[in-house]
């Protein structure tokens, strides 16, 4: 039916197609949840890797993490690499670069107030 309102809901894009949009805008929020539908697992994997089983870090993470692969999108060539290997590898990027500076802010922190 016509006036089903499923029928007006975005369809999810493939991986490739989402950060091909992603590339020509980093905000596209219908190819962002089309990623994070994709890959939640790998997203989370990755997270949960870096940061434990504590979900608000978890889940800032992962919103980190897709901003990543938003701002990154430009980068992809499907010729080197398969969509999901490439937000494997920018999902496990970001993580890390985001434990290292928590650990950095965590260990400058320890440092000034032992210095009190």
């Amino acid at each position: 039916m016509p006036s089903d309102p499923i029928e007006t809901l975005p369809r999810t894009l493939t991986s490739e197609q989402a950060i091909l949009s992603l590339a020509r805008d980093p905000r596209d929020a219908c190819a962002l949840v089309s990623i994070y539908e994709n890959h939640h697992k790998k997203l989370r994997e990755s997270a949960t890797r870096w940061f434990g089983r504590d979900s608000e870090l978890r889940n800032k993470a992962i919103n980190s993490i897709l901003a990543a692969i938003g701002r990154q999108a430009g980068s992809y060539d499907p010729q080197s690499m398969n969509a999901s290997e490439w937000v494997s590898r920018v999902a496990d990027a970001e993580a890390r670069r985001l434990r290292e500076a928590l650990d950095t802010a965590s260990s400058k922190s320890r440092r000034t107030r032992r210095a009190m």
